[in-house]
């Protein structure tokens, strides 16, 4: 009983099948759901263009469907929010699929596999993941981001501090706010790049994230678009490309090793 009601709800919430294919064709725009700052996946420039990993691949796709690329700027939580609300066809800003997202909307396959780890200042005592887990340090997480109940299963005795963008837990960071960040690795990677000498990465990683793209539930026909210029992105070698020229290295394989 329980579960035919979910299924109700979730069916409700959703959109007809084909809704958003032909929206967007017709309309010739592609609105997509991104964060404003959590670069190298997005950044608001200061004339106000957008640009990161998500953006171009953002872009890539639009062109694929022969539209114009329209960008929702939203916080963390409003990532979900914009599918469920109909104010956004698709999500790319570093979204990581779960469960409990998958409740109300849906997912693409992967194309990003991203481990998740903490960022600490250089002098910092803490040597390994777990050493973090201690109710004498403070630890940084994104507001409503996929790592809060991972990190809150991981770290249950550590002081866990909630803000609303990567840059607000960074800044919290760097003055002593809180001992450790945790964000995945590509970002960090990026900060330490920027602060040389200031930061580093503890010994480690508290989880894979599969990061993937949103859509609103109910449109498998838009679904099947999604993952199948995904696949062919994957296939031109395009996707490691545009990796690449935003970190700087090779992507992490798609493919999990269970």
């Amino acid at each position: 009983m329980a579960a035919a009601l979910l299924l109700s709800v979730c069916m409700a919430a959703g959109v007809q099948a084909g809704e958003v294919l032909n929206r967007v064709i017709s309309s010739g725009k592609l609105r997509v759901a991104v964060m404003g700052s959590l670069p190298p996946y997005t950044n608001m420039k200061p004339d106000g263009e957008m640009e990161g990993y998500d953006i171009d691949l953002a872009r890539k796709f639009a062109e694929a469907l022969k539209v114009t690329p329209e960008f929702v700027v939203v916080d963390s939580a409003g990532r979900v929010a914009a599918l469920q609300t109909g104010k956004a066809d698709v999500t790319i800003s570093g979204f990581a699929r779960n469960v409990q997202r998958s409740l109300t909307i849906a997912f693409s396959d992967p194309y990003l596999i991203v481990p998740g780890r903490i960022l600490v200042k250089t002098e910092s005592p803490l040597q390994k993941v777990e050493d973090v887990n201690d109710p004498k340090y403070k630890l940084s997480l994104n507001r409503g981001g996929n790592s809060e109940p991972i990190i809150a299963a991981k770290f249950p005795n550590v002081q866990r501090m909630r803000f609303n963008t990567n840059a607000d837990g960074l800044n919290a960071l760097m003055s002593g706010q809180v001992d450790a960040m945790a964000q995945d690795a590509f970002y960090h990677a990026e900060q330490i790049a920027k602060h040389p000498g200031q930061l580093r990465m503890l010994d480690g990683s508290y989880s894979r994230q599969e990061d993937a793209i949103g859509v609103p539930a109910g449109d498998p026909d838009w679904l099947r678009v999604v993952n199948l210029w995904l696949e062919q992105l994957n296939a031109t070698g395009e996707n490691k490309e545009l990796f690449k020229k935003w970190f700087g290295f090779d992507p992490p394989k798609i493919n999990a090793d269970f």
